[in-house]
């Protein structure tokens, strides 16, 4: 009879289900890496009966389960479980009388991403003289907004200035904005090493830490790198059945 082999070579999607604020479960995307840990704490009792030492009897517990992952997809839904803080879709709209104080060869940031295929208007002292400045003579369009030019309408202490543009649609992520929710992960991978044959990992109570790195300048595609813990769920009863995760893997 021939030798049945183990190897693995893992693909797949993983799915998230937010315990905390309740849904589905839903696909974080494109993946590099799903790594799964357990730590130990061990209590020895030493051997004094003889003068060689050693320990007698010693007893392992479970300590930190850990679970680490990398997203390759930077999702609005993805930095906001990584920052710990909520996503919005924010429609855009026609923006009038933004004020601003603007300085001389300093960005002025809009409240909201400006659409560069549309007009922008842009009025110093709006409540005085309120003089219409000129793009290129006294600022120039960025894609956060505009940056203001040296020119003796703009005065170095800060000049006041509203701006009408219109905004385009974006996903706003307000970060560090909760204390961190709880959620069930499940694996709907294959082994590729072995004919592609179904390997389902359930964790049943993960809480990810903020992320350790989150890179928006380089040569390489970004990645979005999260530890977390994998939690005891005491709803899971029964003998022989796992309170942290379990593993399926089909013939």
């Amino acid at each position: 009879m021939a030798t049945k082999t183990y190897s693995y070579l893992g693909k797949g999607m993983i799915y998230l289900r937010n315990r905390t604020q309740g849904g589905g479960l839903l696909p974080v995307g494109n993946c590099s890496a799903l790594q799964l840990s357990a730590e130990t704490e061990t209590i020895t009792q030493p051997d004094y009966t003889s003068p060689g030492g050693g320990n007698a009897n010693e007893i392992q517990r479970v300590g930190d389960v850990g679970m680490n992952m990398t997203m390759l997809e930077l999702r609005p839904s993805n930095l906001a479980m990584a920052l710990r803080g909520n996503a919005t879709e924010v429609t855009g709209t026609s923006v009038t009388e933004e004020a601003h104080t603007a300085y001389p060869g300093a960005l002025v940031p809009f409240d909201q991403i400006p659409d560069l295929n549309e007009t922008v208007t842009v009025t110093i002292d709006p409540g005085g003289t309120a003089t219409t400045a000129v793009e290129g003579t006294h600022y120039e369009r960025t894609r956060a907004g505009i940056v203001m030019l040296e020119h003796q309408d703009i005065e170095s202490t800060g000049t006041a200035i509203a701006v009408d543009y219109t905004s385009l649609t974006a996903d706003v992520v307000e970060a560090m904005t909760n204390s961190g929710d709880e959620f069930e992960l499940v694996f709907d991978g294959l082994n590729e090493a072995e004919s592609g044959r179904a390997v389902v990992v359930t964790a049943h109570r993960v809480k990810w830490s903020p992320t350790s790195g989150l890179d928006f300048i380089g040569d390489e595609f970004g990645e979005l790198p999260l530890e977390g813990s994998v939690l005891s769920d005491a709803g899971i009863t029964g003998a022989g059945l796992s309170r942290f995760f379990k593993v399926a893997m089909a013939q």
